[in-house]
């Protein structure tokens, strides 16, 4: 009887390997149908061929290496007939389980590729440390949860059923000894390739990933599990601090094309007699991918803001350095490229070189507000320590202003009470302030206060055919969009006019694209990670300063501080980290680039930092386009592009844990 319940146990390992299989290549079959624009294939079928095989090895790898457990489990438990019956009945609930899981995890990438236009990564766990209640809600109010979930339910159920019928149909007849040797022997080695990937001295690993220059198609390589699987790996990584060495810092210093870290603002005296107030605003999503559908008089996306687009500072071929707010948020506030410092092991540790602490030694008070709950990352806890002297929150503006409480959403308070407690702090204030401001309103599920009357709005084929919702819910979003960059144009057109318009700098950023609006690769990939830097320097502090704007320059978030302290601090030391002075009147070539997670840009185009190296320059006829034809970076250009990320790693270990010698 061995044999024969080998053999059905063989028969049944083989059934789930294709199910499997076929599960998660269908959803791939789908993300490619649904998120590949024709466009992008022209003159790529290698790389099309390659992403449906490599795709292929990535399904066969995750079956494999799921289903190898139950063919050692039984060799074993297949001898007696007590084992073998709790063999079946665990057989069959363990085939149910992970074909829930695949579906679940091949779903969950389907519509997190359709949010962050990535396979499911690091930000992923970092969502889970947003407000629980509100991320659920969202997820079920957005997509179709109930309906997926039975579904799922479903096909592991159907999965355990054909388990148990094709477990309890043994072989008739047994095999010559030769025979069935022979199979066992060809179904282990034929499992251990699979779960391998590879018949090649390494296993598939996730730069087998890397396919093509034709981003999307990178992304659409790996299934749901392979993705989770690295994602927790980055994740456990990424809350890791170990002690680092100034040898190689020295040598990521230089593969970087950098002279030092650190930099120094000129001396200054008038600034150093006339400290101005600074305010820095992260805006939720205020990306540039939304914003280039803006056209009066039909469709008004910046409504109180436009006279400041019009009179100030902007720079557009400009990016978030990461693609979610917390990413974004930690590089910028704490030079941190881990994301979930601020509860994290290091929660504790006092960080040197932060813009908080920077304007602290300078003898300002230094203030964080939210439309949001303090405690989103910690940050209750994290910014006093940081040197941040009031954390004001949902709950501070909603004592502040009771008319607020009613319209609290999940994730916090209408923005435009963010910005009244801003003027309200600048405008009783007897000592300079630095103020930083996270915004909130334009998040799901986009809720436009019922009180703000919005400027006409109009969803065009040219954006309709960018989103990724129907246009009653694309007109809604674009209503939350208006209303939040409306809010910060009345915030700086009311400084502007008050008694400190004239010792107050501004400026203001996005943390992310916009979501729900898909780009068209290669030429969208630079919009797809662009958000506007604007900034208003008061002319009085122009007149005592040098500078030179020049709106073809390219940057990122790392520039924004370097340039807030070049106006607005004399002769004081900071950390750059590559950043630098965005209005200075010889722009620093070393430092003239703009760095995001995925994408590196300059002067002359945009290098994507994931898949194969290359290269696309600057759409001449679109400032925010780029031409199509790819190109081979230089290796100086790919050294620099490996090296500042792992820079950027280096001296946050340093600050965390301390240079070794």
């Amino acid at each position: 009887m061995y044999q024969q319940r080998i053999r059905a146990l063989l028969r049944t390992i083989w059934f789930q390997l294709i199910l499997l299989t076929l599960t998660m290549t269908t959803a791939r079959y789908c993300m490619f149908h649904t998120f590949v624009d024709s466009r992008e294939i022209a003159g790529h079928e290698h790389a099309l061929t390659s992403l449906w095989f490599t795709g292929l090895r990535f399904d066969l790898r995750v079956a494999a290496c799921l289903l190898l457990p139950v063919f050692v489990a039984g060799l074993l438990l297949s001898v007696k007939a007590a084992t073998w019956r709790w063999l079946k009945y665990l057989t069959c609930i363990y085939c149910a389980l992970i074909t829930f899981v695949i579906i679940t995890a091949d779903v969950s990438n389907y519509f997190y590729y359709q949010t962050y236009h990535n396979f499911i990564d690091i930000f992923a766990f970092g969502l889970m440390d947003d407000e629980t209640r509100a991320v659920v809600g969202n997820i079920w109010q957005g997509y179709p949860v109930a309906r997926l979930l039975a579904l799922t339910l479903l096909t592991a159920l159907l999965a355990a059923a054909l388990c148990q019928w094709l477990l309890h149909r043994l072989p008739a007849r047994r095999w010559p000894t030769a025979r069935f040797a022979l199979c066992l022997l060809l179904s282990l080695i034929l499992l251990v390739i699979f779960a391998r990937g590879s018949l090649s001295t390494f296993p598939l690993r996730r730069n087998d990933a890397q396919i093509s220059t034709v981003m999307t198609f990178n992304k659409l390589a790996p299934n749901g599990a392979m993705a989770l699987v690295w994602a927790y790996g980055d994740h456990q990584e990424d809350a890791h601090f170990t002690p680092v060495t100034a040898r190689d810092g020295d040598a990521l210093l230089r593969q970087s094309g950098l002279d030092s870290l650190d930099a120094r603002t000129p001396p200054n005296p008038w600034l150093a007699a006339h400290k101005p107030n600074v305010v820095m605003a992260l805006m939720e999503s205020m990306g540039s991918n939304m914003m280039v559908f803006d056209h009066l008089p039909e469709n008004d996306l910046l409504g109180a803001l436009r006279p400041a687009f019009q009179q100030d500072f902007v720079f557009r071929r400009f990016v978030s350095e990461g693609n979610g707010t917390a990413p974004s948020f930690a590089a910028m506030f704490f030079h941190s490229p881990a994301q979930n410092i601020s509860h994290s092991s290091a929660q504790h540790t006092v960080l040197s070189g932060t813009p908080y602490s920077v304007y602290k030694k300078a003898g300002y008070k230094v203030i964080f507000i939210t439309s949001s709950s303090r405690m989103w990352r910690n940050l209750g806890n994290y910014l006093p320590l940081q040197g941040v002297d009031d954390v004001y929150d949902q709950s501070s503006l909603m004592a502040l202003y009771p008319e607020s409480a009613p319209q609290l959403t999940d994730w916090g308070v209408p923005d435009e009470f963010a910005f009244r407690l801003a003027e309200k702090l600048l405008a009783e204030s007897k000592q300079p302030l630095f103020i930083s401001i996270l915004t909130i309103t334009n998040h799901p599920p986009y809720i436009v206060p019922p009180h703000y009357h919005p400027q006409p709005v109009a969803a065009p084929d040219a954006l309709m055919t960018h989103a990724e919702v129907d246009q009653d819910e694309q007109l809604n979003i674009m209503r939350t969009y208006q209303y939040a960059t409306d809010a910060l144009g009345r915030f700086i057109a009311d400084v502007k006019r008050s008694a400190r318009g004239n010792d107050t700098l501004i400026a203001a950023s996005g943390d992310h694209q916009m979501r729900r609006l898909r780009a068209i690769y290669p030429r969208e990939q630079f919009l797809d990670r662009a958000v506007p830097f604007y900034l208003y320097v008061p002319q009085k502090i122009l007149q005592h300063s040098t500078w030179r704007f020049d709106p073809s320059r390219p940057g990122s978030h790392k520039d924004i501080f370097p340039t807030l302290y070049a106006y607005s601090l004399s002769d004081t030391p900071y950390q750059a980290l590559g950043g630098r002075n965005m209005l200075a009147p010889q722009d620093d070539p070393g430092r003239a680039f703009g760095y995001n997670e995925e994408l590196w840009i300059d002067a002359k185009g945009a290098y994507p930092l994931t898949g194969r190296p290359a290269f696309y320059a600057w759409d001449p006829d679109n400032a925010m386009s780029l031409l199509p034809a790819a190109a081979v970076p230089g290796d100086g250009q790919q050294q620099k592009m490996s090296s500042y990320p792992a820079l950027l790693k280096w001296q946050l270990n340093a600050r965390v844990k301390g240079i070794t010698q």
